[in-house]
């Protein structure tokens, strides 16, 4: 659908010529009108802000004649679609034609002919929307000039819903990474080369969490680009594909809500129209926490720090010296506390605090992380490494905090990674929360404390106020979702994992990734960064199996598949695990110190566990000879 408007043009200020030429009033030129302009802009919508120019929106114009250029004249837009010049105004030479080219925000800062390009700031999207005219060629003196502006860039709209699980969306965030954020453009040919700056970009969300835009540099190819949706301390990461081109907008349907399972994305397809609109189908975010049905469990706060510190804030209440301790490390993957700097211990006092966890619908509460201690060289962690509870209005370390035991520490002087435990915040249930890890150290002794997957889960089904543990003599998997079936640990590269479909539905295993946890020696695990993985692909039937296999086994195993040998290399004492979205969802095998679980062995899962269970227990399995492959490829 196209806008026009007419555009009249009155006197335009002296800006950069290219030319000996002035095209003012003391011109040798004789004409005496000046240009009258008419334009639209191509696409269902103007501008990011509407359908329509706004009140003092700047416009750049070039005028060329002959061997004469007039250069980058700037002219202002009202709502009505007249231009005015901020000075003078470009005239007709006497005779011959002219040549125009605009663009839309005005800048008085070319480089030459190049306009630069920068998304980063979305505070203002209209001011980033790239609009170029360059279809005026050869206009006659005196003819109406028709500039026909189209959008350089690419627009995104995602449209959130929720349903029933998910109680609100105010406060969400959704944050695009990966993608260029830096462009050039040449306005002699409209090229647009993006600068390589790989950078975040905050959307605008309205106030009531219901709709996002951003405004982006088109792609071509997508790779590494995600979206990542945050609420109420829980985030979740949707793998863009495809490409964005120029003039186009993608609109996406996200929908929010809590599912068994951990969180899962949906795509639909996408149809491309002449903005030109393109539907980038339907994002369904599975965040695992708000309102759960009755009696189901659900997510309060996953805090994995992928990417960043999720929600978390730091209060550094003592540095002796240090410039931090807290920071969040993205290689690894973690946060890290430190206060030993160039051969020097620091006594610090510094707090990690979580965002608000909402446990208002729960009865009872889990807490649960990965960490590790290193350098616990006073054999102090259980007094400087700890945890706290708090209010939610609660914003830094001078509030009322309850201390919290952890369940399990690391050994304290190793690299070695544990797990807390289940840390019982049922105490806590039915009211609005924060956790803080608070580090303290001294000139005697600066440990270091890194820790990651920080989940807290509730349950909204019981009692009330403080519960008990129930007994836990056999474990319960999670919700009915794709698990590890069969492991054989045989003789030379004879090494199978065996996965099965328990539900009643096909499942895309392009969501699966199989993992080898490697065990390097020395009481050292491999950080999480450094596990062998491998994505599945494919679909698997429901009730039905799929065997993977080293590509060098012997033994006869029908139909199996040969993927990473990386992955398919344990050998007794390396834990294997299956995640689900990034989130590890099934795990076989012990990560303490080495402990040797499955060598020279065939583990079979027994029929009583019908879905993935993230804490490996030895009772969900059934013990074989050494190469027994009997059972590879039936459930």
């Amino acid at each position: 659908m196209k806008l026009s408007n007419l555009f009249y043009v009155g006197a335009l200020s002296a800006l950069a010529l290219t030319s000996c030429k002035s095209n003012d009033d003391n011109s040798e030129w004789l004409g005496s009108d000046g240009v009258n302009f008419t334009s639209y802009i191509e696409g269902l919508t103007s501008r990011a802000s509407g359908s329509a120019w706004d009140d003092g929106d700047r416009v750049g114009i070039f005028m060329t004649a002959g061997a004469d250029e007039f250069a980058n004249r700037e002219y202002t837009a009202s709502a009505a679609g007249n231009l005015t010049p901020a000075g003078q105004a470009l005239k007709w030479p006497e005779g011959g034609s002219a040549s125009f080219m605009a663009y839309y925000p005005y800048t008085a800062s070319l480089s030459g002919k190049t306009y630069t390009v920068n998304v980063t700031d979305q505070a203002d999207p209209k001011k980033i929307d790239l609009l170029y005219s360059n279809n005026a060629a050869d206009i006659a003196n005196g003819e109406t000039v028709n500039l026909a502006f189209k959008h350089q860039l690419s627009q995104i709209v995602i449209n959130v819903e929720k349903d029933a699980t998910i109680e609100s969306t105010n406060g969400l965030a959704i944050a695009i990474s990966g993608m260029d954020t830096q462009a050039s453009f040449d306005l002699n040919d409209g090229t647009l080369t993006p600068g390589g700056n790989k950078g975040n970009i905050a959307m605008n969300v309205n106030a009531e969490g219901t709709q996002a835009e951003a405004i982006v540099i088109p792609a071509a190819d997508l790779s590494g680009a995600k979206m990542t949706f945050t609420l109420q301390g829980m985030s979740f990461d949707y793998d863009v594909t495809g490409t964005y081109e120029a003039g186009t907008k993608y609109t996406y349907k996200a929908t929010l809500s809590v599912l068994n399972g951990q969180p899962t994305v949906t795509m639909g397809t996408a149809t491309i129209e002449d903005w030109k609109d393109q539907a980038g189908g339907d994002i369904n975010v599975d965040f695992e926490e708000g309102e759960a049905p009755s009696g189901e469990e659900f997510v309060a706060l996953n805090a994995p720090f992928a990417d960043g510190q999720d929600g978390f804030t730091i209060d550094d209440v003592e540095l002796g010296g240090a410039s931090y301790v807290w920071k969040h490390d993205a290689e690894y993957h973690y946060m890290k506390a430190s206060a030993y700097v160039s051969g020097t211990n620091h006594a610090t006092e510094s707090w990690l605090i979580s965002p608000a966890i909402d446990l208002t619908k729960a009865t009872t509460a889990t807490l649960s992380f990965m960490h590790v201690i290193n350098f616990d060289e006073q054999g102090e962690k259980e007094q400087n490494q700890t945890l706290w509870v708090a209010d939610a209005s609660t914003t830094d370390a001078s509030g009322a905090w309850e201390q919290v035991t952890i369940t399990t520490y690391p050994n304290g002087m190793s690299w070695d990674e544990s797990s807390s435990g289940d840390i019982d915040l049922s105490k806590y249930a039915g009211k609005n929360i924060k956790i803080a890890f608070k580090y303290v150290s001294t000139s005697a002794a600066a440990a270091t404390w890194e820790v990651w997957n920080i989940k807290v889960v509730g349950n909204p089904g019981g009692g009330s106020g403080t519960v008990d543990p129930e007994p836990d003599p056999e474990p319960t998997p999670g919700g009915s979702d794709l698990f590890i079936s069969e492991y054989a640990e045989g003789s030379g590269f004879n090494k199978y994992i065996e996965l099965y479909n328990p539900t009643d539905a096909a499942i895309d295993l392009s969501y699966y990734t199989l993992a080898m946890k490697n065990y390097s020696g020395s009481d050292n695990y491999d950080k999480p960064s450094g596990e062998k993985k491998v994505t599945l692909e494919g679909t698997l039937a429901p009730k039905t199996t799929i065997v993977y296999q080293h590509s060098d086994a012997a033994l006869n195993v029908s139909n199996a598949i040969a993927i990473s040998d990386e992955v398919m290399n344990f050998n007794g004492n390396d834990p294997i695990l299956l995640y689900k979205n990034d989130i590890i969802i099934d795990r076989l095998g012990d990560e303490t110190s080495g402990v040797v679980f499955g060598v020279d062995v065939t583990l079979r899962r027994k029929t009583t566990v019908t879905g993935p269970s993230a804490t490996y227990d030895p009772n969900q399995w059934e013990t074989f000879e050494k190469g027994d492959v009997s059972g590879f490829g039936s459930f």
